[in-house]
């Protein structure tokens, strides 16, 4: 078995093993947030449906995968799968972003935000989004940087 060297892993890899990391842990943070008169509650990205604990799980998957090609595990196409999995992290996380209720819109004219209620996206979506989005830049710039095969 081939043993962690810290020396060979790239910039670029610890950014997409970090956003992994990152991503366990914004998922445990609130996602969505009520607040009435007051009192409030929040859940995290494993109650807040499916494009909030699936992107963030696929992050730790790609940070799975980028760690154990450095114990000698032969990933095929591991960039590709990398840049893809964590592009659509960012898309459902965006989704998910849009798709919480919210106060209507309305706020103080008459909706929710009248009655005292504030809903909203909580800390955890956001630094979600920004593990999303950092894994993704890594992704691509490891990509455009990966040796081209020959044309035949």
């Amino acid at each position: 078995m081939a043993e962690f060297d810290v020396k060979r892993v790239t910039t670029l890899e610890w950014a997409g093993i970090g956003a992994g990391l990152a991503a366990l842990i914004f998922s445990m943070l609130p996602w969505y947030s009520v607040t009435y008169a007051g009192i409030g509650g929040s859940v995290s990205a494993w109650n807040s449906g499916f494009a909030a604990w699936f992107p963030m799980l696929l992050l730790v998957i790609v940070a799975g995968m980028l760690v154990a090609t450095q114990f000698g595990v032969k990933v095929e196409k591991l960039t590709l799968t990398w840049m893809v999995a964590s592009g659509i992290s960012v898309v459902l996380v965006l989704l998910r972003w849009i798709t919480l209720p919210d106060d209507g819109g309305l706020g103080e004219f008459g909706g929710l935000g009248a009655s005292g209620i504030e809903a909203g996206a909580g800390a955890g979506l956001f630094l979600g989004l920004i593990a999303a989005i950092v894994s993704t830049v890594a992704a691509v710039l490891t990509f455009r940087a990966a040796p081209k095969p020959a044309a035949a």
